[in-house]
């Protein structure tokens, strides 16, 4: 099977910040957060059919490395909503010491409740998984890697040396990352490394017709936008953020009621995820509230996972100091 590679697989030289950031013109950050790419079988061939069983994609994430994935299309058992909160636990002082504030539910209560990561999560059967090969392979045997549980999550990027902030995140001066990545990987970065909480929803009410759809759509987002897209956490209109991009797709594929279509228009502050998905009728059960780090207990107690983490923590720490060695100089 041939490809119209429409540009390099392997990402040899970054691409630069867009006009209108503070950052234009400076390399983006792109060793780990970046879109995926199609593969384009025929240039009067739209990049996926109704037909189509399988795609393949270049950039795809998984045990800290880029690779060429086929992922099946027809192969989604369910989808589900996933989400954590950036800032801190909010505390108060006890005779007992620190004591954690919980909300009603049990969560911790946060200090800025409206700054939330929302992503998807797409399970996959276990007769059909997603393939993974060396990045830019051409010829497909045996792949390196299965997975059947992938996430895909919309995030903010910017250079070297910039981490996410409220203020670029407002202003448009970051740009957003359309990530595909292993469910695996997704909790070594966010659980292991970060020690976030994340939650999740109960598995949407889609039938597999709307499951291919969303899968379909968000793989499509991705490749349109590459990394040339400014992230804003908030406008009134063309908001660009990780809860506007997956409901966004949603509401395309829904057949909403009239009412459901009305509350469509609230969506655009990372506030709260649940009664977006709630107010649209796809919130399964309300009452329902996955913890994530209890699901992967095993693999993120596991010595190897372990030992990633202090070898990933000691790089990091490494190259920072030469980043900040250079910049002294």
């Amino acid at each position: 099977m041939s490809y119209q590679l429409e540009q390099s697989p392997v990402i040899e030289e970054a691409p630069l910040m867009p006009k209108g950031s503070r950052y234009a013109g400076q390399p983006i950050n792109v060793r780990a957060r970046c879109s995926i790419a199609i593969r384009h079988l025929a240039e009067d061939r739209p990049l996926i059919t109704e037909s189509d069983a399988h795609v393949t994609v270049d950039r795809f994430f998984h045990v800290g490395e880029y690779w060429t994935a086929v992922v099946p299309l027809n192969a989604v058992e369910c989808v589900t909503g996933q989400m954590f909160n950036f800032s801190q636990a909010r505390t108060r002082r006890t005779a007992n010491g620190v004591e954690v504030l919980k909300r009603k539910d049990g969560l911790p209560k946060r200090k800025m409740p409206f700054l939330n990561h929302v992503q998807s999560r797409f399970r996959l059967r276990k007769d059909q998984q997603v393939a993974l090969y060396p990045l830019g392979t051409l010829e497909f045997g045996e792949p390196v890697h299965r997975v059947r549980d992938i996430v895909c999550s919309f995030e903010a990027v910017g250079p070297n040396n910039v981490r996410f902030n409220v203020r670029d995140a407002i202003a448009g001066h970051l740009v957003s990352a359309h990530r595909f990545m292993s469910t695996e990987e997704m909790v070594f970065e966010r659980i292991v490394v970060e020690g976030k909480l994340l939650t999740e929803s109960a598995p949407l009410p889609l039938n597999e017709e709307q499951r291919r759809a969303v899968l379909v759509a968000s793989l499509l987002r991705s490749h349109e936008a590459g990394m040339s897209q400014r992230y804003f956490l908030f406008r009134p209109f063309g908001t660009n953020n990780c809860t506007s991009n997956p409901f966004h797709i949603l509401d395309r594929i829904m057949p909403y009621t009239r009412l459901q279509r009305f509350w469509t228009f609230f969506h655009r502050l990372p506030v709260h995820p649940r009664l977006y998905l709630r107010l649209r009728g796809l919130d399964a059960d309300p009452s329902h509230r996955g913890i994530v780090h209890e699901e992967f207990a095993d693999y993120i107690q596991h010595p190897e996972t372990q030992a990633r983490k202090r070898e990933y923590v000691r790089t990091r720490k490494v190259e920072r100091a030469a980043r900040s060695e250079v910049e002294r100089s």
